[in-house]
């Protein structure tokens, strides 16, 4: 996608390393992550939240979407919310995984929210990247770790090639733990959701 289909929203997970090379487009500081934008010399287009959290003043100048502490979505959906009311496509979630883990899973919840949508969501903490996949394929050029497919419906039909535990339209399902950790063994490893929606995730070895 171009970058004026992107939109990057940061988040406020503990993140030791900021992915700044993963930052393309439109830029929405969720609460927190105004901190982290700041530190890594980025100026969101606009920042969002209750504002609990943010260690930094929001310089003037930028637009700011301030809400109530008392509310029923984490600063992360209001961020995702303004970004499809803006037409984006494809939202990139920084600093978004890791720290307390109700946070971590609330957002994976939004991906799926995203996915049923047709906007693309892909979510980036310490190390680990993940997205979810439905009746498409996915490419993940070779890495130094471990790729993880789970089912996040009930079940899910998957096919991988390129890895070192090849799938050929494999049933997965969300109570078992076949599918973590295998290996990319080519240039460029391949993906396919047949039927369901499935959680892919790359952990990158330290």
């Amino acid at each position: 996608m171009t970058d004026s289909e992107i939109c990057t929203i940061i988040c406020g997970a503990p993140c030791a390393e900021f992915p700044r090379e993963k930052v393309r487009g439109f830029v929405i500081a969720a609460d927190h992550g105004l901190d982290y934008a700041l530190a890594a010399g980025i100026t969101p287009d606009l920042v969002v939240g209750d504002f609990d959290s943010a260690k930094t003043e929001i310089p003037i100048g930028i637009q700011c979407v301030r809400v109530s502490p008392i509310k029923d979505d984490t600063d992360a959906a209001l961020a995702a919310e303004l970004a499809i009311k803006k037409g984006f496509r494809e939202l990139r979630f920084l600093c978004a995984l890791g720290g307390r883990l109700d946070h971590s899973i609330a957002n994976i919840q939004l991906l799926y929210g995203l996915k049923k949508h047709g906007i693309n969501g892909i979510m980036y903490g310490d190390n680990t990247e993940l997205l979810l996949a439905r009746d498409e394929s996915v490419e993940i050029p070779r890495f130094e770790g471990y790729v993880s497919v789970f089912s996040y419906t009930a079940d899910c039909v998957v096919s991988e090639q390129g890895m070192k535990y090849p799938l050929t339209e494999k049933l997965l399902t969300n109570d078992l733990t076949l599918g973590v950790s295998n290996e990319i063994t080519e240039e460029m490893a391949r993906i396919t959701v047949h039927s369901g929606t499935a959680l892919i995730m790359k952990v990158t070895e330290k």
